[in-house]
């Protein structure tokens, strides 16, 4: 009897035949890549996209592993190294690879929020409070808050501020002739300094942020003890309307 029809005939010895030159087998299957973190609206994910895409020189839908840290700190971020280091273990396939792709670097961002960094936020907040920014406008007196950072908590020097000074009125968020200040986008274009002239894109600037970081928790902390006084305040003055409501034979006595 033949062989199976479909089968080749053993070779020598009973082995099977070596298969034929050029023969495939079934193409592999493609990565499946999991959808991003639900906590990112649609805004979120375009804004991310522009940053990886900055760092994508090749095209290739992929970044260096070395450009993480600096695009944490394109969006705000102050990631330390051993962050950086637990994402690179929690997110990467293994510890050879030296490219991350878009999904990977999504997950690490999540996971950054998580530990509690805020930074960029921060920094808002303090320059509004410090430059009396009561309602909010996004402007501030610059001489104001200029005179505020240059005696509140680890002062600023003249020199240093003139880093301040030239940014601002080269990224157009300082006004010469009224003297406002466009704080956020300032925040913003400071972060987003190009990696070809500051390496570290917050850290040229890390003795001004850590001030600002720093006057932010303390006016946080004002902030949650003032809440805290009014809280008993009106706990005392509740306290007050029933016993005089008892007194008044209003409502029962305890």
């Amino acid at each position: 009897m033949g062989p199976k029809k479909g089968k080749e005939k053993p070779g020598k010895g009973g082995k099977e035949a070596p298969a034929a030159k050029g023969a495939m087998g079934p193409p592999p299957k493609p990565k499946k890549i999991p959808p991003p973190p639900a906590c990112f609206r649609p805004e979120d994910i375009a804004r991310f996209k522009e940053v990886f895409k900055l760092h994508d020189e090749d095209n290739i839908d992929k970044v260096p592993i070395d450009d993480i840290p600096i695009m944490l700190r394109r969006l705000g971020f102050n990631p330390k190294t051993a962050e950086v280091q637990s994402m690179f273990e929690q997110f990467l396939e293994d510890d050879l690879v030296d490219t991350v792709e878009f999904h990977e670097f999504l997950f690490m961002i999540e996971a950054k929020m998580g530990m509690g960094d805020d930074f960029e936020i921060g920094i808002v907040r303090a320059i509004r409070d410090l430059g009396h920014d009561d309602e909010e406008t996004g402007f501030v007196d610059f001489e104001t808050f200029r005179e505020e950072l240059m005696s509140w908590g680890e002062p600023l020097g003249e020199v240093e501020f003139m880093d301040w000074i030239k940014l601002a009125i080269k990224d157009k968020t300082l006004n010469m002739e009224d003297g406002r200040f466009c704080y956020g986008k300032f925040i913003e274009n400071m972060n987003n300094k190009d990696q070809r002239f500051f390496k570290e894109p917050v850290n040229f600037f890390k003795l001004d942020q850590k001030t600002l970081a720093e006057m932010a928790m303390k006016k946080a902390q004002e902030e949650k003890e003032e809440q805290e006084r009014k809280e008993a305040e009106k706990r005392a003055r509740d306290e007050a309307r029933r016993q005089r409501m008892i007194a008044e034979g209003l409502l029962p006595p305890d």
